[in-house]
């Protein structure tokens, strides 16, 4: 069985695939599983895919593809998450790339002897992408769950703990990974830090729309008791006062 398994849910990925699996075969660490999640693309995604597995089997990692309808990104996730049979789960779009040594790193944090391999989620630093240049680093950390949404492309999952407390819940559309780590933590998981970058993350997917985003970040917020019931009014109301101003401006 290997111990970690890398989910990529992929869709027309056929132009940015090449530095998501090529970050894979530069890992230090090879004992690993590697499955996509397609959603039935029209382009050569799963053609591109299928030219890498030689080199994964040289390596010594298997890898599985299933190509089939999905309701989204979350949804390929949670497909993916129904597969892996590693002890620790890791999610890397199809547009972002791991460091060589991000699976060494967060291996080694989860068999330090102090990690609770029954209830925690590993993560890291986050580098972000822009125009092909780095925009910034992300650390945003355990302490600032109340206040900001974590670096997702960063986490490292144990498999028990999604067995435990779910995947992702597909009625959140744009931060369901936002909504899963709160629902975690708010049941007692334990987020773990490593001190090094872990993945790099290209601006842009689903998290796009400003509207989107808050919609569902000032819902998380208030689900999870971070705001309170009138200061979720107050966000919902400024909210939607915005969309309001934006809408007109673009008529003018």
């Amino acid at each position: 069985m290997p111990k970690i398994t890398v989910i990529t849910p992929t869709y027309n990925s056929e132009n940015t695939l090449d530095g998501t699996i090529g970050a894979l075969l530069k890992q230090t660490f090879s004992d690993f599983e590697y499955i996509i999640i397609d959603g039935v693309s029209k382009d050569k995604t799963i053609e591109k895919i299928e030219s890498y597995i030689p080199a994964f089997e040289a390596k010594g990692v298997t890898v599985r593809i299933v190509s089939e309808p999905d309701k989204g990104v979350y949804d390929a996730m949670n497909k993916g998450i129904s597969y892996a049979r590693g002890e620790l789960i890791g999610i890397t779009n199809s547009d972002d790339w791991y460091e060589d040594n991000a699976l060494e790193a967060v291996w080694t944090k989860y068999t330090d002897g102090k990690t609770d391999k029954t209830n925690s989620m590993i993560y890291g630093i986050e580098r972000v992408w822009k125009d092909g240049k780095i925009f910034n680093v992300q650390r945003r950390g355990a302490s600032f769950i109340s206040e900001s949404v974590l670096p997702h492309s960063t986490f490292f999952v144990a498999k028990q703990v999604y067995e435990k407390h779910g995947a992702f819940d597909l009625s959140v559309k744009i931060l369901a990974d936002y909504d899963f780590i709160c629902r975690c933590v708010s049941k007692g998981v334990k987020l773990e830090e490593v001190d090094v970058v872990i993945s790099n993350f290209r601006l842009g997917g689903i998290s796009s729309s400003y509207f989107d985003f808050y919609e569902d970040y000032y819902k998380i917020q208030h689900k999870y008791g971070f705001i309170s019931d009138k200061k979720y009014r107050e966000y919902k109301y400024l909210l939607k006062l915005k969309k309001l101003i934006n809408k007109v401006k673009r008529r003018w």
